[in-house]
């Protein structure tokens, strides 16, 4: 059997318009006014998307991002700080007993939408593998999403390039996620706030072994070869069929 879902292909924009979109997507699948959704976007200018929970004051330097043309805007998901510069970013929204997501809790929905990302990345001759349920122990900066994987995350030569965030309302789960080109380490060192007890030569390789992008590991892949990749994978794993209601690339 395959379902009906809808696609969503958008140009860069905004920090806080990706952030309303993702929210406004996931009232839409919960009226029944859309299918699940699978969208696909990116970030102009760069911005650093905090968990829900987080506290600004702890985490980044507002001063610096002001000078660095970098946004800050809280994700309705929880998780931890994101830098969103040169990446695609997935969300898919979708009800909680679809059968894509096994009528599932947190840990199903996290392993099926690894399993579509994995899939993409094999039709793109990356290999990848997908980090067990157990989470890792952090050191880079505190609140960076990218110093350690969490369970059911992507990595490749084992180091996370995807980071993906969760949020449940109303009976749908929203999952949205950073799939890395290039890893800013600098950009990340000025904007966000670390344990000074490091130096800084120390935080970048720290990051550096932990976290990268696809093309500083030599994959030369493109975001569009990428969304295409993507597209194909979760119409195979979920099985779906896509009507494209939002094509703007």
């Amino acid at each position: 059997m395959r379902y009906q879902w809808r696609l969503i292909l958008d140009p860069p924009m905004g920090g806080q318009e990706n952030m309303e979109k993702d929210l406004e997507l996931m009232e839409n699948v919960a009226t029944g006014e859309c299918p699940p959704t699978l969208r696909l976007y990116r970030w102009s200018p760069p911005a650093v998307s905090l968990g829900y929970f987080q506290d600004a004051s702890e985490v980044v330097d507002m001063q610096a991002c002001a000078d660095a043309g970098v946004d800050v805007v809280r994700r309705p998901t929880g998780g931890r700080a994101v830098l969103h510069h040169h990446e695609l970013t997935y969300s898919i929204i979708v009800p909680e007993v679809h059968p894509f997501i096994n009528n599932g809790g947190v840990m199903d929905a996290y392993r099926a939408i690894s399993r579509g990302i994995v899939t993409a990345f094999n039709l793109l001759n990356i290999l990848a593998s997908v980090t067990p349920e157990e989470k890792g122990q952090g050191g880079f900066a505190p609140g960076s999403c990218f110093d350690t994987p969490s369970a059911y995350e992507v990595l490749v030569d084992q180091r996370k390039v995807v980071g993906s965030a969760q949020l449940r309302r109303d009976g749908i789960v929203l999952q949205h996620g950073a799939i890395i080109f290039k890893l800013p380490k600098d950009l990340y060192n000025k904007v966000l706030k670390h344990d000074y007890r490091l130096s800084e030569s120390k935080k970048q390789v720290e990051l550096g072994e932990k976290a990268a992008g696809l093309n500083d590991l030599g994959y030369d892949i493109s975001y569009n070869r990428m969304t295409r990749a993507l597209v194909k994978a979760f119409s195979m794993v979920i099985p779906a069929v896509f009507s494209s209601h939002d094509r703007r690339l």
